[in-house]
């Protein structure tokens, strides 16, 4: 006989899974206020800016304006791990992302890992905070700094991080 609690975090983990999906696919199609709408109201994020800001309505403005810079992306999820306790979570995911740059029509790559907070809101898991990180990019480009990219934390041949 199945343990019922075993039965609900796993299909806690495939929710929240499908929340990741469906925010990327808004971001492919260009839809800020779609993707949004996978995030809590009072959302906290840091999103390729180096500071947190708050709110629903101020996320999809920012989003709006990093997707200006494209004419096209392709986000693809991967190492996706769930923490569930109760009717709140923690999330986190990697993400390859190309982009076609709209001012020069030549790629970006991105590799990026997502850490985000998650809450069960009005029956559906809520996105409450949302930070991503840089990996590395292929090429660089120099309105990103550097150290925008810290590389996976704990890495053997590395200077210890700050856990991101």
């Amino acid at each position: 006989m199945a343990d019922n609690g075993a039965l609900q975090e796993l299909l806690d983990a495939r929710e929240i899974e499908q929340v990741f999906v469906r925010y990327f696919d808004r971001v492919d199609a260009n839809d800020p206020e779609g993707a949004s709408m996978c995030f809590a109201e009072d959302v906290e994020f840091e999103i390729m800016i180096g500071k947190r800001k708050h709110g629903r309505e101020r996320f999809a403005r920012s989003l709006g304006r990093v997707l200006d810079q494209y004419e096209r992306t392709s986000h693809h999820l991967s190492n996706v791990s769930t923490q569930i306790d109760g009717d709140h979570a923690e999330g986190l995911a990697y993400v390859y992302a190309y982009h076609r740059m709209r001012n020069t029509g030549e790629p970006w790559h991105l590799i990026a890992r997502m850490k985000d907070k998650f809450e069960r809101i009005d029956g559906r898991w809520q996105i409450t905070e949302h930070v991503l990180w840089g990996l590395d990019a292929v090429p660089n480009r120099p309105d990103i700094p550097r150290d925008w990219y810290p590389g996976h934390p704990g890495r053997l041949d590395r200077e210890p991080a700050a856990a991101v």
